[in-house]
């Protein structure tokens, strides 16, 4: 549970700060006034004021923003202290809606861009120093364990040697799984190796449509070859691409489909990303690479508050030749926003449902 709440926070904490961090160094390069940079949200942990802008990290580590003077037009409610600072950065031409609409639109795409681009060097990295799989392991020992599957809802972890299943003894993978395979909806016992002790489950292989037989989740330990530098960039670069494209595809056939069944939260996440863990640090980088491209993706969708939904807004502005009422713009954003945290509800509650009452 530590290990899987530790590497949850880093992961989520690296991802945030790229998405923020793009958006804060755009806004500065362009001279708008950014406010403070914060990762996380609600109450403050730490916070240090460094120039005009406050670094902070707050108390949730579900996300992060980078508050860019001039983004929503004051009104009455606007604290003294802010409505200050607005009137400054307004004086000096430093506000967020005073720039050029490619510039604005410049500093809400960086986000999304950086967290493209980090998967990009995850995946080079990845191929750079762990090399590209040639071969699986022969022996009977789990290299991945899919969360979600009958082998991790049981308790089973990657580097777990299964010794044996129903009373048979396991020599090799092939034989592990002939006897998976054969038992397809039927309870079994595995007895198995983990750090020097002997334990015993039992799983109920479920049974698997595309390969016709029964299936636990797991796979086998990789073997894997050193590439050159050359290699690991353009290995790096197919694999950021056929990830992409999979997840473009797959948000596809979730909305023709309707389906909300395959969307996890914050909980799925954290286990996938412990799981991941628990495996190795090329699992987590693979996995963090992975769910940094959802990331920009689900920010670069045309909903309101979302960084896709303010895009729109500039280019209907460059259609128009003037931009939208800034009033009308962020009492849209404002609706988005209510709405993408009833949704975020919504997908706790069906992470919670699925995690501890499936």
């Amino acid at each position: 549970m530590v290990l899987t709440i530790v590497s949850f926070i880093v992961v989520l904490g690296v991802l945030v700060f790229i998405h923020e961090f793009g958006h804060y160094i755009t806004a500065k390069k362009s001279d708008i006034m950014v406010s403070e940079f914060a990762l996380g949200f609600g109450p403050k942990l730490l916070s240090k004021q460094v120039g005009e802008t406050l670094y902070s990290i707050r108390a949730i580590p579900l996300g992060g923003f980078c508050n860019m003077v001039g983004e929503f037009p004051p009104d009455d409610s606007m604290p003294a202290e802010e409505r200050e600072i607005y009137d400054k950065a307004k004086a000096k031409g430093r506000l967020f809606n005073q720039k050029s609409p490619l510039k604005r639109l410049a500093v809400i795409l960086m986000g999304p861009i950086m967290n493209f681009l980090l998967a990009v060097l995850i995946f080079i990295s990845a191929f750079a120093i762990f090399g590209v799989p040639t071969s699986t392991n022969e022996a009977a020992i789990l290299g991945e364990v899919i969360p979600e599957q009958p082998a991790a809802e049981a308790g089973l972890r990657a580097n777990d040697k299964i010794l044996s299943i129903n009373g048979q003894e396991v020599n090799n993978w092939n034989e592990m799984s002939e006897l998976i395979r054969e038992n397809s909806e039927q309870k079994i016992s595995i007895r198995y190796q983990r750090n020097n002790q002997i334990k015993e489950i039992t799983v109920t292989p479920m049974y698997s449509e595309e390969s016709e037989r029964g299936v636990i989740g797991v796979y086998p330990k990789l073997i894997r070859e050193d590439v050159s530098l050359f290699s690991a960039l353009t290995l790096g670069l197919e694999q950021s691409y056929r990830v992409f494209k999979m997840t473009i595809l797959g948000f596809v056939q979730m909305f023709r489909e309707s389906s909300a069944e395959d969307i996890g939260g914050p909980i799925m996440i954290a286990s996938i990303i412990g799981q991941a863990a628990r495996v190795g640090i090329l699992n987590v980088l693979n996995w963090m690479a992975i769910i940094s491209i959802n990331l920009g993706i689900i920010n670069l969708l045309p909903f309101p508050a979302l960084d896709g939904g303010r895009i729109l807004f500039i280019v209907v502005e460059l259609i128009r030749g003037q931009p939208v009422d800034p009033r009308k713009e962020s009492y849209v954003h404002m609706l988005g926003f209510a709405i993408l945290m009833l949704l975020m509800v919504f997908i706790i509650y069906n992470d919670v449902m699925r995690t501890f009452f499936n």
